[in-house]
């Protein structure tokens, strides 16, 4: 492929000290562009925050289990975006050929094979199935609902404009995993084997931790089409050209900004209802909800969507202001309320 000719080895982070052959796996995992993995861990962060938050208040986990439970999800997140970043490459590989941003990834440089790229996909498969094997079974159903979100994802580009709003219903589904691990699952009436449809369906109608989890859920979809819409304006010219079909192409350049702007002020609604209905304190509103909807309006606003770099800003340094803007409302309300404030 001449693609290869443009193709230079990342220098930074491990790639130094990795062998030439695992490169291009490492590529496949995205260990050289961190800022999607934070796309994915923000969500993780988010959950934590909310499950130790929901009554009953998690009095018993202090600051040393939230670090290692932080980190357990960091290491969770790294091989779960591996195999979602993996199956979408080798999914896309025809039309990463056709986009000048995509070209020099590892299978249409011709670096790995498409077998060899489903292969990569199984094992680490085995490693996040290892990673999640200490943990309760609904923990284990919850990473696999997600991941059949997140492989579903490449597929609808194919068939219609609002694969964006997909992936952020796989994104921010981390938040129910995470709240299983805690013990605060939700959705647990739809697990319990001992309550039809109907039933199950009541007691979560009744219950405000579903109620509360359901619109952080909906604010995290919300959060996840606005940054991904505006990074997908990076490759416009090029989905164009090539077919592929999204919102930043169904929107256009002068849809998406406005478009963009009502998505976020629904998401700093459900921000706000989620604190009401899972009964949080003043540091979650201040921070959680004011600041975010500071940082994501200067983020909407000084975007420029004709310009690769500005939109790639708002996907890493921007989202991630949104990011810790919840997740730190949300830790500080934690914090405040561990110490009888």
């Amino acid at each position: 492929m001449g693609s290869s000719v443009d193709y230079k080895r990342p220098n930074h982070g491990i790639f130094p000290f990795l062998p030439d052959t695992w490169v291009p796996y490492a590529e496949l995992m995205r260990l050289d562009r961190q800022a999607g993995f934070w796309a994915f861990y923000w969500h993780y962060l988010i959950g934590l925050g909310f499950a130790v938050n929901l009554e009953p208040f998690s009095s018993n986990i202090d600051t040393k289990t939230l670090v290692l439970l932080a980190a357990y999800l960091w290491l969770w997140t790294t091989i779960f975006r591996g195999i979602t970043c993996t199956w979408n490459d080798n999914l896309d590989q025809d039309f990463d050929r056709q986009v000048a941003r995509c070209r020099v990834r590892p299978i249409p440089r011709g670096a790995v094979t498409t077998v060899q790229a489903h292969l990569f996909v199984a094992v680490q498969v085995v490693a996040g199935a290892l990673i999640l094997s200490p943990l309760p079974t609904s923990v284990f159903t919850h990473a696999l609902l997600d991941g059949v979100l997140l492989f579903i994802y490449p597929l609808l580009k194919r068939c219609t404009d609002f694969p964006q709003v997909e992936l952020g219903f796989a994104l921010s589904y981390a938040i129910f995993m995470v709240a299983a691990m805690v013990g605060k699952d939700p959705l647990a009436p739809l697990f319990d084997p001992t309550l039809d449809l109907s039933s199950s369906m009541s007691k979560l109608a009744q219950s405000p931790q579903f109620l509360s989890a359901t619109h952080l859920y909906a604010a995290g979809i919300l959060w996840s089409v606005i940054f991904d819409t505006i990074y997908a304006h990076q490759d416009y010219e090029d989905d164009l050209k090539a077919g592929v079909m999204g919102l930043a192409v169904r929107l256009g350049r002068n849809g998406t900004k406005p478009a963009l702007s009502i998505a976020a002020a629904v998401q700093i609604y459900c921000l706000v209802a989620a604190g009401q209905y899972g009964g949080f304190g003043p540091a979650y509103y201040a921070i959680s909800c004011a600041g975010t909807a500071l940082v994501l309006g200067e983020m909407l606003w000084s975007a420029k969507l004709e310009d690769g770099k500005s939109c790639a800003w708002c996907f890493g340094p921007g989202s991630a202001r949104v990011g810790a803007a919840i997740v730190i409302g949300l830790f500080a309300d934690f914090w405040i309320k561990s110490r009888g404030y």
